[in-house]
């Protein structure tokens, strides 16, 4: 009986040792052809119009935005500059989880000292497998997971170039929309005391940033954009109770109709999901005033390391007056119809 043991245990300590063997040589060669397959330029990253905070000069940002499509739709990076000198970047992705926001928060510490991280709040409700956060560490310490596929477009230069982060974003994360689909209002921040429920992980994940946050000595801020069809009373007060026991700000927009009077029937592009520029105009007016009434941050609109700045918010002017052109344009065609 011991001599099957003692033969069973050496066949199987000699198993494991090739299946070892095999892993870390999958793991080596996976490791020397991740920097072949890495962009090289952040112009080539996933998400790049988030991931411009790479080209920034270090600690060059003071406010850092995180948070899904709501955020990239209703903040302006550059109108706040414009009017208070505040440097800000907005790294949101459509339907951003909060593995993915803390990966963008931590990822802005390594070369930026914001003073205040904005989390906008629909994607607090949003479940996501947990494994994320591991698959996205995975991604960063393997490039090749992520971007298996550019095998097809590899060129002589992706086996000798380094990565270079000289792709800059001239908006800063903003995503400029016109277009108007009115939205109906009828039920739109309904009174109640209910709560929506929030998913504990997604909980241990904010305290995640704020802990980040805290560390790196910025401050952690909640935010929920105005939003007819994803918002309500029920989260807002489960987000105000969250805000209370992290003992950080929150302002809900939902109910600012006064200081930010979006008009849902021009200044939403889809039905009140997501604003047009109108509204993101209203929005980020209120929003850098309170900026700005914290006192903390410095105006950088003479400082010449930021002159790149008001020449990128010139050049986006020209791309505003396009967008209100041809919304002009569509609304007299509407018109026309209408009377015909």
């Amino acid at each position: 009986m011991n001599y099957f043991k003692e033969r069973f245990n050496k066949r199987f300590l000699k198993n494991g040792i090739k299946a070892l063997s095999f892993v870390l040589i999958i793991a080596v060669i996976l490791l020397a052809l991740s920097p072949v397959f890495m962009p090289k330029t952040n112009k080539g990253l996933k998400d790049k119009s988030a991931q411009g905070f790479l080209a920034e000069p270090d600690n060059s940002i003071d406010v850092v935005f995180v948070g899904d499509s709501l955020a990239y739709s209703s903040f302006i990076p550059l109108k706040i500059f414009n009017d208070y000198g505040i440097s800000s970047y907005v790294c949101c992705t459509p339907s951003q989880t909060l593995a993915y926001s803390e990966d963008f928060v931590r990822r802005a510490f390594k070369n930026q000292k914001p003073k205040l991280v904005v989390l906008e709040t629909d994607g607090v409700f949003r479940r996501f497998n947990p494994l994320q956060s591991l698959v996205l560490r995975a991604e960063e310490f393997l490039p090749i997971y992520r971007y298996h596929d550019r095998w097809k477009n590899l060129k002589l230069a992706d086996f000798s170039s380094e990565f270079s982060s000289d792709y800059i974003v001239n908006d800063k994360g903003f995503r400029l929309y016109g277009g108007v689909k009115s939205a109906s209002i009828k039920d739109y921040m309904k009174p109640s005391e209910k709560k929506a429920s929030i998913p504990l992980k997604n909980k241990a994940y904010i305290e995640n940033i704020k802990a980040l946050c805290e560390e790196n000595g910025a401050e952690l801020m909640l935010v929920s954009a105005p939003c007819v069809k994803n918002w309500s009373c029920e989260k807002h007060n489960t987000v105000h109770e969250l805000a209370e026991k992290l003992g950080v700000e929150y302002m809900d927009m939902n109910y600012m109709q006064e200081e930010i009077p979006i008009d849902w029937s021009k200044e939403s592009r889809d039905g009140g999901e997501h604003l047009n520029y109108a509204g993101a105009e209203k929005v980020t007016t209120y929003f850098g005033a309170y900026l700005n009434s914290k006192n903390i941050f410095t105006d950088h609109r003479n400082d010449k390391s930021f002159e790149d700045w008001n020449k990128a918010y010139k050049s986006f002017l020209k791309e505003v007056e396009k967008i209100k052109k041809q919304d002009k344009l569509n609304s007299d065609k509407k018109s026309k119809k209408t009377k015909s």
